[in-house]
């Protein structure tokens, strides 16, 4: 599982050309949250020779319409390559505009819907998602991908809401947001998070090394 991780990490950075997952493969419904009101289009990319008998570990990608394809290609892809068994990739797509859902507080630049989204991802989606496929319900088997606002979201996924995924995959996260609060938050629940057992990779773009994205980051 790590090493299945670790090498989708890297191919993360590549610039994302068109890539279209085999639809055969592609579940699709919508889910109307309880938690937020809005509607998300969910994706679900399954591995070949998908067998209900087997559990699966599971990717779950923020900015889903955008990025789906390309993370489920790839998965495929280093499964293949390194002779591991493939992972169920769960795209969430837009419900409410990404400046609400992925945001953790109210201010200029976002509305601060980080924890109704949550509470629809924790309650409503991944009970869905492992009850309707044979995904893994153990919190190690998860994974949470996202980048830029989805990257400060996964962040604020990891520090107030730690016990729901064991993976965190952050890249070009937006840690400068309202005054980088979400360092205040890592403080705050430190004790509690420290003893958990999880992967945590995060990730700055090269032209991006510098102004308020560098700072927080490092």
């Amino acid at each position: 599982m790590k090493t299945l991780i670790t090498v989708l990490l890297l191919l993360s950075f590549t610039a994302c050309k068109k890539e279209e997952f085999d639809l055969s493969l592609t579940k699709e419904f919508s889910i109307q949250s309880v938690s937020n009101g809005a509607t998300y289009k969910i994706k679900v990319g399954l591995p070949e020779n998908y067998s209900a008998n087997q559990k699966y570990a599971t990717v779950y990608v923020l900015d889903g319409e955008e990025n789906f394809d390309f993370v489920a290609k790839k998965c495929k892809e280093l499964s293949d390559d390194n002779g591991k068994q493939n992972v169920i990739v769960v795209s969430i797509g837009y419900g409410n505009d990404r400046a609400n859902d992925y945001t953790p507080t109210d201010v200029e630049e976002g509305d601060g819907g980080a924890s109704k989204f949550m509470e629809f991802i924790k309650t409503e989606l991944l009970p869905r998602i492992e009850n309707d496929f044979a995904a893994d319900t153990s919190r190690n088997s998860r994974v949470l991908l996202g980048h830029s606002f989805g990257g400060l979201f996964g962040a604020f996924a990891f520090t107030n809401y730690n016990t729901v995924f064991g993976n965190y995959i952050m890249l070009s996260p937006s840690i400068w947001y309202d005054n980088e609060v979400m360092l205040r938050y890592e403080q705050e629940n430190r004790i509690k998070n420290k003893d958990n057992r999880q992967l945590v990779f995060m990730g700055l773009g090269e032209l991006e090394n510098s102004g308020r994205m560098q700072a927080p980051f490092e």
